[in-house]
């Protein structure tokens, strides 16, 4: 991992856990930790790119895309951009991915009440509506 890298994640851990873990401080971040600073009015703004919502990273408006790929249809799209480059002996990757990962999310999305995950839609809700996702936050509670 780059040391300029590590040394930012390094930076956030620290600030996260003092602020939102209350004993024990050693150990990552978890899921439920990250959400909050991230939901907290109190966290500066613009985020860190890694979580700054997309629609202010991309610029949807200025670049005229040719193809949005989605994590979900990961196997067809990444199929489709392969084949559209020529390379058509090459695949990626298995459908199962995205199954283990939609378990994953929901079991993450399990420790947050339903007010923090709104909260968190709130700051992502363009990206939602400009990727064609549902603002039904149903899909997020187990």
């Amino acid at each position: 991992m780059c040391t300029v890298r590590r040394w930012v994640l390094k930076d956030y851990n620290i600030v996260i856990k003092r602020k939102y873990r209350a004993v024990k401080r050693v150990g990552r971040v978890t899921f439920w930790e990250f959400v909050q600073y991230l939901i907290d009015p109190q966290t500066p703004r613009p985020f860190n790119i890694h979580w700054q919502p997309f629609h202010e990273t991309c610029y949807p408006c200025y670049i005229h895309y040719d193809f949005i790929g989605h994590y979900e249809t990961l196997a067809e799209d990444s199929s489709y951009v392969i084949n559209k480059l020529g390379f058509k002996s090459i695949r990626f990757p298995s459908k199962n991915v995205f199954f283990q990962s939609h378990r994953h999310v929901a079991k993450m999305f399990a420790n947050l009440n339903e007010s923090e995950i709104q909260r968190l839609f709130e700051i992502y809700r363009l990206d939602f509506a400009l990727f064609g996702y549902s603002d039904n936050m149903s899909q997020f509670i187990l």
